[in-house]
């Protein structure tokens, strides 16, 4: 699965990039599908690059006949990002919390001045889900409830990701 998103956010480039680097948690509350965001590291890798961990809590909606199957832990993964301060990109790799193999998430968000006001943010992500290795799921099961997690992974991880242009400009509006 590839997502992408643009948007463009009412604020100066470097206000833009900054915020989503440094302080990303401030922008849940304006983020539909995420509870929360901890910073488990943020570092400078070189004069150049900053090398952050977030992780991310979703908010899901689970179906009845999954609840026993599925623990939170599957709508909760790490952000493993590194920041390119000099063409104002990050490239990241996420991992679920529950097995590092449940999915293989690699992206670039990008962030580009338009005029001296505005930033277009670009979101590209590729997603290869591997429901099949949900733990916990019976084997007799697994067939039936599979494409239902699939189908749950995709609501959650998509969302989250390209809810984050809307997120600022809803953050900025209110700020």
């Amino acid at each position: 699965m590839h997502l992408e998103s643009k948007e463009i956010i009412n604020r100066p480039l470097e206000e833009v990039y900054q915020l989503v680097r440094d302080d990303l948690a401030k922008l849940v509350p304006y983020m539909p599908n995420v509870s929360k965001i901890e910073v488990k590291k943020h570092a400078p890798k070189d004069t150049n690059t900053i090398e952050v961990i977030n992780h991310w809590y979703a908010r899901a909606d689970i179906p009845a006949m999954l609840t026993k199957f599925i623990k939170p832990e599957l709508f909760s993964w790490k952000d493993f990002a590194l920041w390119h301060n000099d063409k104002h990109c990050v490239e990241y790799q996420l991992e679920s919390f529950l097995a590092n193999d449940l999915f293989d998430a690699k992206g670039l968000n990008s962030f580009t001045a338009v005029g001296t006001d505005k930033t277009e943010l670009k979101i590209s992500c590729d997603i290869k889900l591997y429901p099949e290795k949900v733990p916990g799921v019976p084997k007799l099961l697994a067939r039936t409830i599979l494409p239902g997690i699939e189908a749950i992974l995709e609501k959650v991880l998509g969302p989250n990701l390209t809810s984050l242009g809307k997120g600022l400009n809803e953050y900025f509006k209110n700020k």
